[in-house]
């Protein structure tokens, strides 16, 4: 009984650890920031965000955008292209952070499209 639950503590704990490791650090960040970060706060941790703007409600939205090459993509021969997470932050009226949405968006043979978006960028799931 006891290498039982040894097991499973091993495994609760392995798995936790993988997780960690796939999320990118803005995720990490945002996790532990929604329902009690500033907006002030969040620029000081993620930079200024590339687009503002509003809810009908006027709550403010910040877009941010984290840019990266594929892997051999560093010559004109062997373009892949180009992949983009997309993290849409809302604040309430208030300015504190209420909730946040992660995309992630790759480009094939598009090496910096204008947004991540774009028409030729395809969704891939956000880990």
């Amino acid at each position: 009984m006891r290498a039982v639950m040894t097991v499973l503590l091993l495994s609760g704990l392995l798995m936790s650890l993988g997780c960690t490791l796939f999320q990118s650090k803005e995720s990490i960040y945002l996790h532990t920031a929604t329902n009690q970060a500033t907006q002030e706060q969040v620029r000081q941790q993620l930079g200024k965000p590339r687009l503002v703007s509003a809810t009908r409600l006027g709550e403010p939205v910040w877009v941010y955008e984290v840019r990266d090459i594929e892997p051999m993509s560093q010559s004109s021969w062997s373009t892949l292209g180009s992949w983009c997470d997309e993290y849409t932050l809302r604040f309430d009226k208030e300015g504190i952070l209420r909730e946040w949405k992660h995309q992630s968006f790759v480009h094939g043979g598009e090496l910096m499209p204008l947004s991540c978006n774009s028409t030729l960028g395809v969704e891939k799931p956000a880990l």
